[in-house]
């Protein structure tokens, strides 16, 4: 599980049954009919049947205080039953599944080549780039019209192309920034380094160091750390991965294959191994997940920590001083993560199916009402962000920092086998069992053979 997943996960409300539907094999499933038998006089004589399988996890969208158990089931059903009414190309009806996480291997890679196969998924899957891969995704870009284009940050587009093609339509995304205790870095006499209020702070590495020295000094007590740290599991495939481009490490070269014994990846090692030497990481925190870390930056026990809106929202509720902070580059503009989720389009062989499928994809940003969904974490459309920022805590901040995010995925497929890759060598750095270079070359040599079994597994299934 993400660290994404996890922090979401603490924020999902109860979750309601919706439309007429039934319990099938662990997964929720559900039919809207579209024209009918297409008789005269319901507008369908003479078009083509269409049937819309929509599969999706049970994504919370509570995007505000009257509809706590929104989830994306019910974005695809309202949209549905809108598409089918008034789509002229074609007669279309729909199947909806709302199935568990951890069945998208028997719900949407099992049903490959089924009639039961998705047409249309969402999520943020990390499978997504082998689905790509393996060409069983539609492209999009005949269905994004330029203002659709111009309402979406280009840096988002980037993150949903592969070699100039769209493949997925984002909705929202979660970023994950540094959270800072504003009262820690008052204590410590650095009120210059904190933003206006409702901003992002933006440090250079240089400056960064500067704030860990000083946090350090004045957070004398024993059990108090200035930054959280943790390598216990997977879940550091974001955030630690994210710090170790402090020093201008692109992390993957030209042909996407990892490169962290870069000179400037392994300073980051060497770094690293400095702040946990110096007691500016947590001791022992290869032995710390990341709800560890989040409750010692809760209890005060440390003044940055990673995060995301969840989190912030949990921290403002508990009456904590918290303001963001991307994590440090050379630059000081910073670097933040975005977590997409969007809608998949899925090839399975039927043109007018995809068409379809396509043209409903696109339908959903054509109406206001629909897009609203996407309050329930950061829109990716500007103007819906223009229409709520007042309302929305951060929602703005986070928009305008689109710019500084980048691709943790890098469409890399066997994610799963990379992030089980790398935390054990994070574990050696903290132990001292390897030296930074031992770990870089650990960390390239691991990582890069998951993508490359990934990538047999997509030529052995597409031959």
């Amino acid at each position: 599980m993400s660290e994404q997943t996890m922090s979401r996960r603490e924020f999902v409300l109860a979750s309601a049954g919706v439309g007429v539907a039934v319990l099938t094999s662990g997964a929720l499933t559900g039919c809207v009919g579209g024209g009918g038998a297409g008789g005269a006089g319901d507008g369908t004589a003479g078009k083509k049947q269409v049937t819309i399988n929509v599969k999706c996890p049970p994504v919370t969208m509570a995007y505000d205080a009257d509809h706590p158990d929104a989830e994306v089931f019910d974005l695809f059903q309202e949209a549905g039953e809108r598409f089918a009414a008034t789509y002229e190309n074609y007669d279309v009806s729909f199947n909806y599944t709302k199935f568990q996480y951890v069945d998208e291997k028997t719900q949407v890679i099992d049903k490959f080549g089924t009639p039961e196969a998705a047409d249309v998924l969402f999520a943020g899957s990390f499978n997504l780039p082998t689905y790509i891969r393996e060409g069983r995704v539609a492209a999009l870009d005949d269905v994004i019209d330029a203002e659709l284009r111009a309402d979406i940050d280009d840096a988002i587009w980037q993150q949903c192309s592969v070699d100039g093609v769209t493949y997925t339509m984002p909705l929202y995304q979660l970023q994950n920034t540094l959270m800072v205790n504003g009262e820690l870095m008052r204590a410590a006499g650095l009120d210059r380094f904190i933003p206006a209020e409702g901003e992002i702070a933006q440090w250079s590495i240089d400056e960064f160091n500067e704030i860990l020295n000083a946090l350090k000094a004045s957070m004398a007590q024993g059990g108090t750390f200035p930054l959280a740290f943790y390598a216990a599991n997977n879940q550091g495939d974001t955030h630690i991965m994210t710090l170790l481009r402090a020093f201008g490490a692109p992390f993957y070269n030209a042909d996407g294959t990892f490169d962290v014994s870069s000179p400037e990846g392994v300073r980051a090692l060497e770094w690293l191994v400095s702040l946990n030497e110096r007691g500016i990481i947590p001791k022992g925190a290869e032995n710390l997940e990341f709800i560890d870390t989040i409750q010692l930056f809760n209890s005060g026990q440390v003044a940055l920590c990673p995060g995301n809106m969840v989190n912030v929202r949990i921290g403002d509720e508990a009456g904590l001083d918290v303001f963001l902070a991307n994590f440090p580059d050379p630059t000081g503009a910073g670097i933040a993560t975005t977590f997409l989720n969007g809608f998949t389009v899925f090839n399975n062989g039927d043109p007018d199916k995809v068409q379809a499928t396509k043209d409903f994809v696109r339908f959903i940003y054509s109406d206001d009402d629909m897009l609203r969904y996407a309050l329930s974490s950061i829109p990716v459309n500007k103007h819906v962000v223009e229409q709520h920022k007042d309302e929305i805590a951060y929602l703005d901040t986070y928009s305008r920092n689109s710019q500084n995010t980048v691709d943790f995925l890098n469409n890399t497929p066997n994610w799963e086998g990379v992030r089980a890759a790398f935390y054990p060598n994070m574990q050696d750095l903290l132990r001292g069992t390897k030296a930074p270079a031992e770990v870089a070359a650990a960390i390239d040599e691991g990582c890069n053979a998951a993508r490359a079994e990934g990538l047999a597994a997509i030529e052995a299934a597409r031959s």
